[in-house]
């Protein structure tokens, strides 16, 4: 085969989308435009390049390295045109120029109360642990202080009156006991972006200890309970077959310490025997620690690495990342997400750029004798389809 066959396969083979941020309503262009009129953070000055690309993509019109909302009208025309078919039309559409055949998308804890399995067939969940755990979403971040937060209260908002510890852990049992039959495939959490990626492994006295507090615990008590029911969670998840899906890297909207997301704050779990039979995928490449998730992914067979975000958010960095990986992980270990929203512009530029660059690093290993064009090809095969299919049970 020649090296035009790998580009080919990496442009247009069907795959499976890891990770989305959806909602059961498309956004308006317009609204969206006019955020992009700034670039006073870093979110728009990324996220308008992948709007830019989605709409040339979709509508054949340029507006430029930017959308902002002096593109071309005809854009925006196209965009209302599209939308038009109603919501659920248009997220159908934008995956089929995309060819993703699935897209997992994630809820909260209760994923009965969600509406993305109604708004799709193709859409599986991912089950967002963290507020069962921290109390709150936002727990613990810099950003969002919570003046009246009590974790105890919290929790018990969650889930009931809960006595004892015990009550508290069959409570979080229960739960993920159900997520399989509502689509569930795999638990998220972005504890990364709060209380970081560093648990220590309480015993169950001094968790107990802990819990009996209840409105009088304090810092530490709290986190040992947190510590302990996340652990407790990992072994529910393990139970079900389900994977463990982890922000790691860079924290877009937090100003929490970074060095708190790096992956091998994770290694005491990795070489934990009780979760030897546990999958922990771990999101962005970790970037910027790229190398300790190379290191990761290549001696762990347990791990995945999931280029979400990463692959789009800074090329430079991915196309670096991607030819590293591929020297030292194997071809099973790799799975991506497009990390979109349900507006169809964000499906399509986002898998559009990353099919690009994908092709760009196996066309220049392969020519530079790296890695031949078998490899390259079972490369694709196993990330774009298998991987995701075996470790999310598609």
């Amino acid at each position: 085969m020649s090296q035009s066959a790998i580009r080919a396969c990496a442009l247009s083979l069907e795959r499976l989308d890891t990770h989305a941020h959806l909602e059961e309503k498309v956004p308006a262009l317009e609204a969206v435009a006019q955020r992009f009129d700034s670039f006073d953070t870093t979110a728009p000055l990324i996220d308008s390049k992948i709007y830019a690309e989605g709409c040339r993509v979709l509508y054949g019109i340029d507006p430029g390295v930017y959308l902002r909302s002096d593109a071309p009208p005809e854009i925006f025309t196209r965009a209302r045109e599209l939308r038009a078919r109603g919501d659920r039309a248009t997220f159908a559409s934008a995956l089929d120029q995309a060819h993703i055949a699935h897209m997992l998308a994630f809820c909260d804890h209760e994923p009965a109360k969600s509406p993305l399995r109604t708004f799709s067939s193709r859409i599986n969940l991912l089950a967002y642990i963290d507020p069962a755990i921290l109390g709150d979403y936002c727990a613990y971040s810099p950003d969002f202080p919570l003046d009246d937060y009590c974790y105890y209260d919290r929790i018990c908002g969650y889930f009931g009156q809960l006595t004892t510890l015990p009550d508290y852990l069959d409570a979080l049992d229960a739960a993920i006991d159900t997520w399989r039959a509502h689509g569930v495939v795999g638990m998220k959490t972005a504890m990364a972006y709060t209380t970081g990626l560093a648990f220590s492994d309480p015993s169950p006295e001094e968790a107990r200890a802990a819990f009996a507090k209840k409105d009088t615990m304090t810092p530490a008590d709290i986190r040992t309970v947190q510590d302990f029911a996340f652990r407790h969670a990992l072994l529910a998840c393990q139970r079900h077959a389900l994977p463990v899906v982890i922000h790691t890297g860079f924290q877009i909207w937090g100003h929490a310490n970074l060095a708190q997301s790096n992956p091998l704050l994770l290694h005491n779990l990795l070489i934990d025997p009780r979760y030897k039979d546990l999958t922990f995928v771990l999101l962005h490449g970790g970037n910027p620690y790229v190398g300790e998730t190379a290191y990761l992914a290549g001696m762990f067979p347990n791990v995945i690495l999931d280029f979400t975000w990463i692959a789009w958010m800074s090329r430079t960095r991915f196309r670096s990342a991607l030819a590293e990986w591929l020297e030292v992980v194997p071809a099973t270990r790799f799975c991506w997400g497009s990390d979109c929203s349900s507006a169809p512009e964000t499906i399509a530029g986002i898998n559009h750029i990353v099919r690009g660059e994908i092709a760009n690093v196996l066309e220049d290993l392969a020519q530079r004798h790296i890695l031949d064009e078998p490899t390259a090809l079972d490369f694709l095969q196993q990330t774009y389809v298998e991987t995701p299919k075996r470790v999310f049970g598609l």
